[in-house]
């Protein structure tokens, strides 16, 4: 196996892990917990990768307006987007959750509309209506009668990460600092949003038992700090256009670990609804090798 593909199936891996690790986090602690906990051990591993690998004296260089720019980007990619999927998930299926809140790569279309000036075809204006399409199907679950009983704070939470993700993957193209501190500053950002929020709201930091920790550790040290180092060597040894792809396996790897981890069956309208969804993302790379790939913090 080419070492390109090892490693960007590691990071599929993790990140495919997301949801699981979420849902039985969420049992004992709240979206906020999760949150500064698995972003302030990410930011913690990324700052000793940086410091062992030379990069931490690069900071120097990024201007106060620079710094400002990633920390808006951070609230977006790794605050609101957390928050919107871990929320979500405290109304929704696992599943439900995971498919609706991965809607955001065609939302990139959307906002690369007014963002970057890219035009809105007849192409790319299909590929929107089949996502949204599958969206209804998850969020109905086959039944489009019973579509009014969807919890509206559980969807609204996902569609809410998916496009705070998709507005961070868009805006995100214009960094051109270090990647790696780009990360380490995006989830420093979030570990204080999600400290003064509850500092703002009276609640107190828990004490994790030793499962909590372990949870925690796995989302932050490999989900948020190891799947993005082995994600970009991946992309500096190998042909990003091909590899880009490989990251629309994350949602059908994420099903496998919701089946096995938290023994919830997977209807066969989140298939039906997975497929709808990334079939909308197909339609609008036809014919369109990617410039960028844009990272896929789940």
């Amino acid at each position: 196996m080419k070492k390109e593909y090892l490693f960007a199936g590691i990071s599929i891996l993790f990140w495919g892990s997301v949801a699981s690790i979420n849902a039985l986090m969420l049992g004992s602690l709240s979206s906020i917990h999760v949150i500064f906990y698995s972003s302030l051990i990410a930011a913690l591993f990324l700052f000793l990768l940086s410091l062992f690998t030379g990069r931490l004296k690069l900071l120097s260089s990024i201007s106060p307006k620079g710094f400002l720019y990633l920390g808006l980007l951070g609230m977006l990619g790794m605050f609101f987007t957390n928050l919107g999927l871990l929320v979500g998930q405290t109304y929704l299926k696992a599943q439900q959750a995971l498919i609706i809140n991965y809607i955001w790569p065609i939302l990139v279309v959307l906002f690369s509309w007014p963002l970057l000036g890219q035009r809105m075809t007849v192409q790319k204006s299909a590929a929107l209506l089949m996502s949204f399409l599958g969206v209804a199907v998850v969020a109905a679950e086959g039944n489009f009668e019973s579509l009014t009983q969807i919890s509206l704070p559980g969807l609204l939470a996902c569609m809410t990460g998916a496009a705070s993700y998709a507005l961070f993957a868009v805006l995100n193209v214009k960094v051109s600092c270090d990647k790696f501190l780009a990360m380490l500053v995006y989830h420093t950002t979030a570990t204080l949003a999600s400290l003064l929020m509850l500092l703002a709201g009276g609640g107190a930091l828990p004490a994790l038992s030793a499962l909590q920790w372990g949870g925690m550790l796995w989302r932050g040290i490999l989900c948020n700090g190891l799947a993005y180092v082995t994600w970009a060597l991946a992309m500096d040894i190998g042909d990003t256009a091909k590899l880009s792809n490989l990251a629309y396996l994350t949602p059908f790897v994420s099903l496998v670990y919701i089946y096995f981890l938290l023994h919830e069956p997977i209807a066969w309208s989140s298939y039906l609804g997975l497929f709808l969804i990334l079939t909308g993302v197909l339609i609008q790379v036809i014919k369109r090798r990617p410039s960028s790939v844009p990272n896929l913090s789940r």
